[in-house]
């Protein structure tokens, strides 16, 4: 469920809710009723399919904000699928450091990385009340050899993550860095039907700044040079997007659509 707040600033500001909490093993959703369904696994699925679909998806489950969905080292049986707020998976190496791997919004799937070593290799963490859907891996496995078009949809949200995080691994400067981050976190909040001219950030500025390899402080100077230049308009984790074809145009040369012009799907980073 998501809920649009209006801000002191006019600005129309995009949040996810949550239902009441309740015990995960009992807690269950129908994917026929959710909102999100179409940007999900059963995204084209008929209606007996959906519904063979929702006896396998068995359980949702309600965090709190700072509490993890998995760790490292869990055995991997569930993939998730994000059903509001925001989450983040990272790895804590041998110095103590965090890095942030990737951030995870409503109507997308977490845990998929855990397919290959059977075991979770990340930290899932909830950087706001949030919800999930649990994916039995083994279940949707089956069920994807018999439905084409969940196994094509499977592909397709494996293949935009991988395209997400790769977008990030080149040679950028901190503003490209930047202006593609807020770009793409509009572009992924939009799933609710709406298009925000503002958005409240799950994460905090040292998250983003890791997730970005770049300093806390290079983030927190650069976002105010975009204020400064009409580009955007900050207060705290409240960030509005004045001149978001500014931002496209800095960001165009991490976005992986940027060489197909004519794309009709309105893709973006």
């Amino acid at each position: 469920m998501s809920e649009s707040l209006t801000a002191s600033s006019g600005h129309r500001v995009l949040r996810a809710t949550t239902a009441p909490t309740v015990p995960f093993s009992i807690a269950r959703r129908r994917c026929s009723c959710c909102v999100l369904s179409r940007h999900c696994l059963p995204a084209g699925l008929s209606a007996e399919q959906t519904l063979r679909f929702e006896e396998a998806v068995m359980r949702s489950r309600n965090l709190e904000s700072g509490q993890h969905l998995f760790r490292v080292g869990d055995p991997f049986t569930n993939m998730f699928a994000v059903h509001s707020g925001c989450l983040k998976t990272y790895t804590v190496d041998a110095e103590g450091r965090e890095h942030v791997v990737n951030f995870h919004f409503s109507g997308e799937v977490i845990g998929a990385d855990a397919i290959y070593p059977e075991r979770h290799l990340t930290n899932g963490l909830a950087l706001e009340d949030s919800s999930v859907c649990y994916l039995p891996f083994r279940a949707i496995s089956e069920l994807a050899h018999e439905m084409p078009q969940l196994q094509t949809q499977v592909f397709r949200m494996l293949s935009r993550d991988v395209l997400g995080m790769t977008s990030i691994a080149g040679d950028f400067t901190a503003e490209e860095r930047l202006a593609a981050f807020l770009v793409m976190v509009s572009a992924r909040l939009r799933i609710h039907g709406q298009a925000p001219t503002a958005i409240q950030l799950a994460m905090s500025r040292q998250d983003i700044a890791n997730y970005l390899r770049l300093a806390t402080e290079t983030v927190s100077r650069i976002l105010a040079r975009f204020q400064r230049n009409g580009l955007v308009k900050a207060d705290r984790k409240q960030i509005v997007l004045l001149r978001p074809e500014g931002l496209l145009e800095i960001a165009e040369c991490m976005n992986p659509w940027a060489n197909w012009p004519d794309d009709q799907n309105g893709r973006s980073i």
